[in-house]
């Protein structure tokens, strides 16, 4: 009998704990419990949580890295990722199958739209053959635009770090607690073939408790195996809301040294977080002319955070140069 494995991960504090125990869906339960108890006293400024946490089952799914256009959904429990209430989920990885032992793309590969959504959501048990349906409260998309993958940045599944390539969001959302739904709707990518993402199966001990997951076909929504996932946050940042986009623009984009911000929002304080989720830059705004210092960053893309008067914050994206 295959045995379950729950991983849960703090890079910055160095600290993990795994928990080997029986497959049976009771004892998982309160080995989870058990797990969370022991985790909840580590502190971090990030932290990422890797799912379902059940070694020995390598399944498939085409749906992240597929060149057809795909929509599927992800449910997930809060239990497995009560660590990160009042958190910002910054980012996403998924991995590919152990017996894909080759990285992917061989040549850099382009999505012409690649959309993430996360909302609150029914229980797993509850999931149904209806996106709309799934969904509690409002949707909020975290990612959009083009996107490509630069080639071979995806490693093989046997990898040492299979989860190496990230989804980074173009606005971290602030998970508060309860089931959390993940959609992703792309367009297929420019590749001659599709790669399989590292699944469970729907049978699996975990799967229709803690996490279970649908997709599109043309003949309808069924179910899909879920898609091993790392979800990486960031600590709160204190703030009533993030909003995609104001009316907020910042130039020069791209930018050598000062850049300028102009909002229709009074601007309190500045924060820039690299493309991992992590912040590497901050500073108070003292100035009517929104302005900041970004010499000493490296070349590379940036988000921006915005915390504005009211406590409310935009996020915009840039180019360092």
């Amino acid at each position: 009998m295959k045995k379950g494995l729950l991983l849960i991960s703090y890079p910055f504090s160095d600290s993990f704990v795994i928990f080997n125990g029986k497959r049976s869906r009771n004892l998982s339960f309160y080995a989870l419990l058990f797990v969370l108890m022991l985790s909840s006293n580590v502190k971090a400024q990030g932290s990422f949580i890797t799912l379902p946490g059940l070694s020995g089952e390598d399944g498939a799914f085409l749906g992240p890295y597929s060149n057809v256009p795909r929509r599927f959904q992800m449910l997930i429990a809060h239990a497995p990722i009560s660590l990160m209430t009042n958190k910002y989920i910054s980012s996403i990885s998924f991995r590919l199958q152990d017996s894909h032992t080759n990285s992917w793309p061989i040549s850099d590969t382009t999505f012409g739209s690649y959309e993430i959504y996360l909302s609150k959501g029914v229980t797993p048990p509850n999931m149904q053959m209806n996106f709309a349906a799934n969904i509690t409260g409002n949707q909020t998309m975290v990612k959009s635009g083009s996107l490509t993958i630069p080639a071979g940045s995806v490693p093989g599944g046997n990898s040492s770090n299979p989860y190496a390539y990230t989804f980074i969001f173009d606005t971290p959302y602030l998970y508060t607690g309860g089931n959390l739904v993940i959609e992703i709707r792309h367009t297929g990518s420019n590749s001659s073939t599709s790669v399989p993402s590292k699944a469970i199966y729907t049978n699996s001990t975990a799967y229709g408790t803690y996490l279970s997951a649908c997709w599109e076909l043309n003949t309808g929504i069924t179910v899909a195996n879920f898609s091993y996932i790392k979800i990486n946050a960031v600590e709160s940042l204190g703030v009533k809301s993030v909003t995609i986009d104001n009316g907020t623009s910042v130039y020069p984009n791209p930018v050598k040294d000062i850049l300028y911000v102009k909002s229709p929002e009074e601007i309190d304080e500045f924060h820039v977080f690299d493309l991992a989720g992590r912040k590497v830059f901050s500073q108070k705004n003292s100035s009517k002319l929104s302005q900041l210092n970004v010499s000493s960053l490296s070349k590379g893309n940036y988000i921006l955070q915005l915390i504005h008067k009211d406590g409310n914050s935009t996020s915009t994206k840039f180019i360092k140069d």
